[in-house]
C-alpha cells in the first residue's frame, strides 16, 4: 500500500523516515500548492555560496525554487527538532549566535507538547506548506477571476487569507474540523500580527490587540506560533538547506519573548503598548549585558533607538555601538522625525506606520556597506534618513487607519541589493517611498 504524508505524519513513522522519502511524499500530498510556490516571489540576499549537495527542490523538481526549498527546509528542520537532532538543526549556525541546546530543548518540548499525534502534525505540517501561497501572483488573480475584487495588492498574508475564504487552498478540507478551525484561525491572526514583526519591532503596538481575539484559542495560538518558528527554521532554506540556519540564539530568545508578550496580552494581563515595551526592554537588557549603554524606555529618544536596534536585528555589541554612533550623528530634523514616528502606538487619529522588510533592508544594507566601520556607517545612516521618509505619515491617512503598511520589498531589490549601492548608499535617500495600505483601521 501505498504511503500517502497522512499516514506517515505521526510521532511512530514520520521521524523514522529518510528525508528524501519525505520530501516526496510531501510531494505526492501538497502537488498543487508546491506548484504555487514555483511561482512565488523571493527576495534574494547577498551572494553565497551554496551546499554541494543538491536542494530539496533539486531532489523534487531537478531545479531551484526558493520558495519551496525554504517551506521544505522549514518540514526537514520540524523532524530534526522532534528526532531530537541539535546538531543537524544548528548545522552551519555561526558559532557565536548559535541556538543553544537548551533553547533547542526547550522548543522541542513545546512542540512534542503541543502538536504530539498524527492530526495535529499533519496540521502543522499543512500550515507550513501553505504559508507563503500569496506569494504566488496566480492566487490572487485566481481570487479575481471568482470575485471581481483585485486583492493583489495586499500583503501576501492578507492574500492568503482572502483565498481560503474563497475556497481556493482546498487542501485545508483534508483536514479534521478542530484542526482546519485552528489553521484558519491562525491565519486570520498572521493577516494582521506577525510573531517575526513583533520581535524585530516592525510593526506598530496597536498590532498587539489582535491578540485579544485569541482568548479562549489556546490550541490554534500555539499552532500558529510553532509556524511561525518554523517558518523562521526555514527562512535560508534556499540558501543553505542543511539546517535551520536562521533560528539562531537571539532570534529564538526574541520570538521567546515575543510569545511571553503576546499570551499575556491574551489573558488580559498586559496592554500592547506595556507588551511592545517588554520587547524592547528584553532586547535592550540583552544587550547591556555584552557591555551596551543603559536605555530607558521612558526616553522617547532611547526608545526610538531600542526599536532601530530591533529592527535590524542587532545582537553583538559591535553592531549596536556602529548603530548607537550612527544614530547621534543623524541629523536633527531626520532624527526628530524618527523618533516621533518610532513611538506612536497607532491609532485612527495618529496611525502609526509599519515598514515592511525593512528589517531586512537595514540589515543588508549595513551588510552591503563592506567590511569597513565607515562603509558600513555611510550605508546606516542613508537607511535611517530612508526610513524617516517611510514613516512619514500623509495627511490622506488621518481618521482613516490606525497602521498603514509600506512595503519596502521592491527598494531593497531594486537599490539596496544594487552594485550602485554599494559604490553610494545615498542612491537610497533619493528611492521612491512606497504607496500605503490600511494594516488596521482600528
Amino acid at each position: 500500500m501505498k504511503l500517502t504524508t497522512r499516514r506517515a505524519i505521526h510521532p511512530e513513522t514520520f521521524f523514522s523516515l529518510s528525508d528524501s522519502q519525505v520530501l516526496f511524499l510531501i510531494k505526492d500530498d501538497f502537488g498543487p500548492e508546491l506548484s504555487c510556490l514555483k511561482r512565488a516571489y523571493s527576495h534574494n540576499e547577498l551572494p553565497s555560496t551554496p551546499p554541494s549537495t543538491p536542494s530539496p527542490s533539486q531532489i523534487l523538481f531537478d531545479a531551484q525554487y526558493d520558495e519551496i526549498n525554504r517551506t521544505l527546509v522549514s518540514i526537514l528542520a520540524l523532524r530534526w527538532l522532534y528526532s531530537g537532532q541539535y546538531d543537524l538543526f544548528v548545522g552551519s549556525q555561526a558559532s557565536a549566535e548559535r541556538l543553544s541546546r537548551a533553547s533547542f530543548e526547550w522548543m522541542r518540548a513545546f512542540f512534542v507538547n503541543a502538536a504530539g499525534d498524527e492530526q495535529d502534525l499533519y496540521a502543522l505540517v499543512t500550515s507550513v506548506v501553505i504559508n507563503d501561497l500569496g506569494k504566488d501572483a496566480g492566487l490572487a488573480s485566481s481570487y479575481r477571476e471568482r470575485t471581481g475584487t483585485d486583492i493583489s495588492a495586499l500583503n501576501h498574508d492578507a492574500i492568503l487569507l482572502k483565498a481560503v475564504d474563497a475556497g481556493l487552498v482546498p487542501c485545508l478540507d483534508r483536514l479534521p474540523a478542530r484542526q482546519k478551525t485552528a489553521v484558519v484561525r491562525g491565519l486570520r491572526l498572521g493577516a494582521d500580527f506577525n510573531f517575526g514583526q513583533l520581535a524585530q519591532a516592525e510593526n506598530a503596538p496597536a498590532c498587539l490587540s489582535v491578540m485579544r481575539d485569541m482568548r479562549g484559542q489556546s490550541y490554534a495560538f500555539h499552532l500558529h506560533f510553532m509556524e511561525q518558528l518554523l517558518d523562521v527554521a526555514g527562512a535560508a532554506g534556499h540558501l543553505d538547506w542543511t539546517c535551520a540556519k536562521k533560528l539562531i540564539e537571539p532570534i529564538l530568545q526574541a520570538y521567546h519573548s515575543a510569545y511571553d508578550v503576546a499570551a499575556d496580552v491574551i489573558a488580559g494581563s498586559l496592554s500592547p503598548h506595556d507588551g511592545y515595551n517588554r520587547i524592547l526592554v528584553d532586547r535592550a537588557l540583552a544587550l547591556q549585558e555584552k557591555g551596551f549603554r543603559t536605555l530607558d524606555i521612558d526616553n522617547p529618544t532611547d526608545r526610538a533607538l531600542m526599536r532601530l536596534l530591533c529592527m535590524g536585528g542587532v545582537a553583538s555589541l559591535d553592531t549596536a555601538l556602529l548603530f548607537d554612533g550612527t544614530w547621534s550623528d543623524l541629523e536633527t530634523p531626520t532624527k526628530n522625525v524618527l523618533v516621533h514616528a518610532l513611538n506612536v502606538d497607532g491609532t485612527p487619529g495618529e496611525p502609526a506606520i509599519q515598514p515592511t522588510y525593512m528589517p531586512a533592508l537595514l540589515t543588508q544594507a549595513v551588510d552591503a556597506g563592506g567590511p569597513g566601520a565607515r562603509e558600513k556607517k555611510r550605508a546606516l545612516l542613508s537607511s535611517l534618513r530612508y526610513l524617516a521618509r517611510v514613516m512619514t505619515v500623509d495627511g490622506k491617512w488621518v481618521d482613516s487607519a490606525s497602521v498603514i503598511e509600506r512595503d519596502v520589498l521592491d527598494v531593497l531589490k531594486e537599490v539596496v541589493q544594487s552594485p550602485m549601492f554599494r559604490a553610494d548608499p545615498t542612491i537610497l535617500e533619493r528611492a521612491i517611498v512606497p504607496e500605503g495600505t490600511v494594516c488596521m483601521k482600528e
